[in-house]
């Protein structure tokens, strides 16, 4: 809101509806680190969106292993986009993912994300001599061309699936669900980061919060009783008593 605001009377200032630049009186806002709490999907509302896929059509189907890549191996959508048929290694169960900073990470592929990529490769990923492992299903049928399409097929799915009460919307949201569910069935938060590929600590330990259970343990006992405070306004004997 504060950037759309500059860029109005910034707007202004050089259209000359305004003869003052007031584009820098608006403050910033101070954002803290590690102030908010990542937003997630629980293992039903994940399902939910599975089945909302038609999955008779090729389209359907082809969103589909897209979704299960997001869900199941907690790739980044542009990380989706840029995939390969020469990243797969069908005889290890593995696939090579190029993260982010030109980065690259083999993982280990689950089996039903590898049969959903098999029956994708096998009925409905049309001809092309595009290497991309997911492609436009219109002509010309090459790869995405970004990570925002992966982006757009995820909100798309949410929608069907009747779920608008998430603050984030998007291919990022089933990431931040996979870490949640890790962490609740007894995950490390090292373990965590290294499937996700956290350069740092810092990135994994937001999803520290959402462990309510594991964060009673570290609260201190509250003393006991019922504290009395006692007021010195003017004489001892008109002292108010709380």
């Amino acid at each position: 809101m504060c950037w759309s605001l500059r860029a109005f009377l910034r707007y202004l200032y050089l259209s000359g509806s305004t003869p003052l630049a007031l584009a820098d009186c608006v403050p910033s806002i101070r954002r803290w680190k590690l102030a908010s709490l990542p937003t997630y999907l629980s293992v039903v509302q994940i399902q939910k969106v599975f089945d909302a896929c038609d999955q008779t059509t090729a389209l359907g189907r082809r969103d589909f292993t897209i979704l299960m890549m997001l869900a199941k191996l907690g790739l980044r959508a542009s990380e989706v986009a840029t995939l390969t048929l020469d990243d797969i290694d069908w005889r290890s169960g593995t696939m090579l993912v190029h993260a982010k900073g030109r980065q690259q990470a083999r993982m280990p592929m689950p089996p039903d994300v590898g049969a959903a990529i098999v029956a994708y490769l096998r009925d409905d990923r049309p001809a092309s001599p595009c290497r991309r492992l997911f492609l436009r299903t219109v002509t010309p049928h090459v790869g995405f061309a970004s990570g925002c399409a992966i982006t757009m097929i995820a909100k798309a799915a949410l929608k069907r699936a009747g779920i608008s009460d998430c603050a984030h919307q998007g291919a990022h949201l089933f990431r931040h669900s996979l870490a949640t569910e890790l962490l609740r069935s007894g995950a490390t938060l090292s373990q965590i980061g290294q499937l996700l590929r956290h350069k740092s600590h810092d990135t994994t330990r937001i999803y520290a919060k959402v462990d309510i259970e594991a964060l009673r343990t570290l609260s201190l006992p509250w003393p006991g009783g019922v504290l009395k405070w006692t007021l010195s306004i003017g004489p001892p004997d008109r002292r108010s008593k709380l």
